[in-house]
């Protein structure tokens, strides 16, 4: 028989790991970590890390706030961290970082918000306080032990430790007075207690682990509490983003969006296998932020005792399902702020292991050390049912002047072998498969692990069917 081809030129589909690997769409991987393809005809590395403080703040970071100030925006501005007890901010002439307060709870997260006035922050043991980019002082009237904290309607939400199932909140533009009767039961008694606020399409979203609510209108003479979910809910105060229309947030269910009417679950569609390996132990810890049309969601997984994975989704561009999923691994993200700092928006993430700051979204390595990236495609049955196939040669195409790519492949489920390029140019490099890879199913792989970063931009496999499959 004559010889025949199979090309992929679209890898956009990320990791699908619901189905069987053979009845994959031919752009979806079966398996994928640090990849990412966000158009058609192209994937490359996921971008890189770099420190932003080299001396190491005590213990692992427990929030970041970016904090504006002046009588004109950003005429002031500061990168606050709190790690191991410590809330300092970024001193970019020293290029160190500046202790604000000490002394703090060395394990609590610590959450912070910007006032009219100044910025406030809630860690659920230390007294709330304030700082107003001069002097730091206690924020006077606010629940002694309240531990996350959300400015909505010009007034300041929080939830006391001792009450983890009431809202409290101040009067409108007076952080600093809270009257006995602004509070809120939510489900009290349900043996569940809330664990974020977000405000989001005018409303104050209240999750609690494993219920939604929202409470909508301006004040105590019109709220409404009205339930939306009682069986999902968010996991921690740092595991919900917003972007536009949708709130996307972490559930023991899974990584969720909620559009202001209902819940849906989007990785169960996609990536169940991938969720069943995330420490639910330790799901209270994740993150969630977006970045650059990315919906970032940092979470445990397997052993792991802090957030050592991230899932970057693509939303479709009409709606929030039905998107693109990418795990990273590499970035052990606690927290996640975007800061401007005068020139340009910039990402940064806590360190969950150490006191550092880490900007993401930079550079092609994470800190000086290579990415390790990897595709693995579909199982493609190729040629006729009762024949087997000679495979001759693969075609990897490159972008021009980026580094190479590696390919291994295997045979009818066998183990993966490295293919060694044999010939080609600086757009296109060519693999002989020689007599030994004949088979009935071929499987890629296409692995990067160098600095500098790569492109892919098309694979293909010439074959030719023959004899009997026996």
């Amino acid at each position: 028989m004559a010889v025949q081809e199979w090309e992929i030129m679209d890898f956009s589909a990320g990791l699908i790991d619901r189905v069987d690997d053979n009845l994959l769409p031919d752009n979806a991987a079966k398996d994928c970590q640090n990849f990412i393809s966000r158009k058609v005809g192209s994937m490359k590395p996921r971008p890189g890390q770099a420190r932003l403080n080299t001396a190491a703040l005590p213990g692992p970071v427990q929030g970041l706030h970016a904090y504006y100030y002046g009588d004109f925006f950003g005429e002031n501005r500061k990168l606050v961290v709190a790690a191991g007890g410590v809330v300092a901010y970024w001193d970019p002439d020293t290029q160190s970082f500046v202790n604000l307060k000490t002394g703090l709870d060395v394990g609590a997260l610590t959450c912070f918000e910007t006032c009219a006035n100044y910025m406030v922050a809630f860690n659920g043991v230390n007294a709330p306080w304030k700082y107003d980019g001069a002097d730091v002082s206690t924020l006077a009237g606010a629940p002694e032990d309240g531990q996350f904290c959300v400015l909505h309607k010009e007034k300041l939400f929080t939830v006391p430790t001792s009450e983890p199932s009431t809202l409290r909140w101040s009067n409108s533009f007076a952080p600093e007075t809270w009257e006995a009767v602004n509070y809120w039961d939510i489900r009290k008694g349900d043996g569940d207690k809330i664990t974020c606020l977000r405000s989001h399409l005018g409303e104050l979203v209240i999750f609690k682990r494993r219920s939604l609510s929202v409470l909508r209108g301006t004040s105590l003479d019109d709220f409404r509490l009205d339930e939306v979910d009682a069986r999902v809910g968010c996991t921690g105060p740092f595991a919900a983003a917003a972007d536009g229309p949708y709130l996307y947030f972490v559930s023991d269910e899974g990584i969720c969006v909620f559009n202001g009417a209902r819940v849906v679950n989007l990785s169960r569609e996609f990536i169940p296998n991938l969720w069943s390996t995330i420490n639910t132990e330790q799901l209270h810890k994740a993150a969630v932020t977006v970045w650059d049309g990315l919906v970032w969601f940092a979470l445990p997984e397997g052993s792991s005792l802090h957030n050592n994975l991230v899932i970057a989704y693509i939303p479709p561009a009409d709606g929030a399902a039905g998107g693109k999923f990418w795990p990273w691994r590499g970035i052990k993200a606690s927290c996640f702020q975007a800061y401007n700092n005068g020139e340009r928006l910039l990402l940064y993430s806590g360190d969950a292991v150490s006191g550092n700051v880490n900007q993401q979204d930079v550079g092609t390595d994470d800190f000086g050390n290579p990415i390790e990236a990897y595709w693995v495609g579909k199982t493609f049955a190729i040629g006729e049912a009762d024949k087997k196939n000679r495979f001759l040669r693969a075609f990897i195409q490159d972008s021009p002047g980026a580094n190479d790519v590696d390919l291994q492949v295997t045979i009818d489920y066998g183990q993966f072998a490295s293919l060694v390029p044999d010939g080609g140019d600086e757009l296109v490099r060519r693999y002989n498969f020689y007599s030994t890879y004949n088979g009935r199913y071929l499987q890629p792989k296409l692995m990067y692990s160098g600095l500098g970063g790569c492109e892919v931009r098309g694979l293909k496999v010439l074959y030719k069917p023959f004899g009997r499959a026996s």
